[in-house]
């Protein structure tokens, strides 16, 4: 996400931008509002109440909403407007299938060829979110346990060193948090769990053991994608 504000922040209120510039604005300001709470899944909201919303004219927030629409977040339904996605069933295992087509090779890469330094890196992130766990669970430690999922698995496909599966993971990332705002993926009931499981993948890794990284990485995602589906 660091990449897509950014090009909110570049272009400031009043700076002539090309028209791709402000299409690119357009898309991040929307992303920024959904993640924000400014935008809910499932809401209905004109095109001229969007650019209302995230400042941008006319033409480039129809641009931005046809790149949105073609990544599954937001739908355009004729004489109601444009609605924001919603995590159904469908995208959840879409999201996750796409996940475990790209992560586990990336699981697989990272335990050949990391440094031992990043991976003990890694795994100590996640034992000082234990450790505090064990103390109490509240909604910082919450967010802290986020990101430190979200910098494991960024590490590992950016290990990988192909921008077109980088940057498919970027957009899938944000589908994973439109489900995260919809069904709570990481929640005090499972949050050990699922660190455990990262600490699970990142032990293979220690090992050399490429095959059973991979593995692990197979069973996280598996299980993250029951937790969203609710069963």
């Amino acid at each position: 996400m660091k990449r897509r504000d950014a090009t909110v922040e570049a272009v400031g209120a009043g700076t002539p931008a090309p028209e791709g510039r402000l299409s690119d604005r357009a898309y991040a300001a929307f992303k920024t509002q959904l993640f924000s709470g400014g935008l809910k899944p499932g809401q209905f909201v004109s095109q001229r109440e969007l650019v209302e919303l995230i400042g941008v004219p006319l033409g480039p927030t129809r641009e931005a909403v046809q790149k949105l629409a073609l990544e599954g977040f937001v739908q355009i339904v004729p004489q109601r407007g444009i609605q924001v996605a919603g995590a159904t069933p469908k995208m959840i295992r879409d999201a996750f299938q796409l996940r475990v087509l790209v992560e586990k090779e990336a699981a697989l890469q990272f335990a050949e060829c990391a440094s031992d330094a990043e991976i003990e890196d890694l795994a100590e992130a996640h034992r000082a979110v234990v450790a505090a766990a064990a103390e109490r669970i509240d909604d910082g430690l919450l967010e802290r346990a986020q990101a430190t999922d979200r910098d494991m698995h960024d590490v590992m496909v950016r290990r990988l060193n192909n921008e077109f599966v980088w940057n498919i993971h970027c957009v899938n990332s944000d589908r994973i948090r439109l489900i995260r705002l919809d069904h709570g993926l990481l929640t005090p009931a499972n949050l050990r769990s699922a660190m455990d499981e990262h600490l699970a993948i990142l032990d293979a890794c220690a090992r050399r053991d490429a095959a059973a990284a991979a593995y692990a990485m197979e069973v996280h995602l598996s299980t993250a994608m029951r937790r969203a589906m609710g069963v």
